[in-house]
C-alpha cells in the first residue's frame, strides 16, 4: 500500500514538473522555411501588412485586458489568446519566409528587416505575458473583488428600488 501511495505522489510531481518545464521552454523553434520566400514586392507588402495587424492586435489586447476582468477567468483567456497569437506569428513567419538564410534570394534584406521587427514584437509579447502573469499572481483577488463589487452595484442600480 505504501509503494502505491509513494508511486502516485512521485508520478503526480513528475507530471507537474514536466508540465512546468514544457511551459517554460515554449514552442519549438523552426530552423528552416519550407514554404519559400515571397516571390514579389507585392507579397512583401502583404507580409508587412500582416505583421502590422499582428502588432496592433497584440497592443489592443494588452490594453483591453482590464475590460475582461469581469469574465470568469480573464488571465486564462489571455493565455489562450496568447498561444493562438504566437501560432499565427509562426505561420506568418513561415508564409513570408522570414527565417530563410539565402542572401541571394529576392527580398532577402526586406525579409530580414521583417524578421527583426517580428523578433522585437515577440520580445514585447513576452514582456506583456510576464506582466499579466505577475499581476494574476499578485493581484487577481483585487481584480475579482473589484469586478464583484461592480456587478453588485450594477444589480442594485438596475434591479433595486431607488429611494427618492
Amino acid at each position: 500500500m505504501w509503494i502505491a501511495y509513494f508511486s502516485a505522489i512521485v508520478l503526480g510531481v513528475g507530471l507537474m514538473v514536466a508540465s512546468i518545464a514544457r511551459q517554460l521552454v515554449g514552442p519549438p523553434t523552426r530552423s528552416s522555411v519550407t514554404a519559400g520566400p515571397p516571390p514579389t514586392r507585392a507579397a512583401l507588402r502583404e507580409c508587412l501588412d500582416d505583421l502590422e495587424a499582428l502588432f496592433r492586435e497584440q497592443n489592443e489586447r494588452a490594453w483591453q485586458l482590464g475590460t475582461y476582468l469581469e469574465a470568469p477567468d480573464p488571465f486564462g483567456s489571455w493565455s489562450e489568446w496568447s498561444i493562438r497569437w504566437e501560432r499565427r506569428v509562426r505561420d506568418f513567419s513561415d508564409r513570408c519566409g522570414l527565417d530563410a538564410d539565402d542572401p541571394k534570394a529576392f527580398g532577402f534584406t526586406e525579409r530580414m528587416e521583417l524578421a527583426g521587427a517580428r523578433d522585437a514584437m515577440l520580445a514585447l509579447h513576452r514582456a506583456y505575458t510576464a506582466q499579466v502573469n505577475r499581476f494574476a499572481a499578485e493581484h487577481a483577488d483585487l481584480a475579482r473583488g473589484a469586478a464583484e463589487a461592480l456587478a453588485h452595484a450594477r444589480e442594485a442600480v438596475t434591479n433595486g428600488n431607488a429611494s427618492r
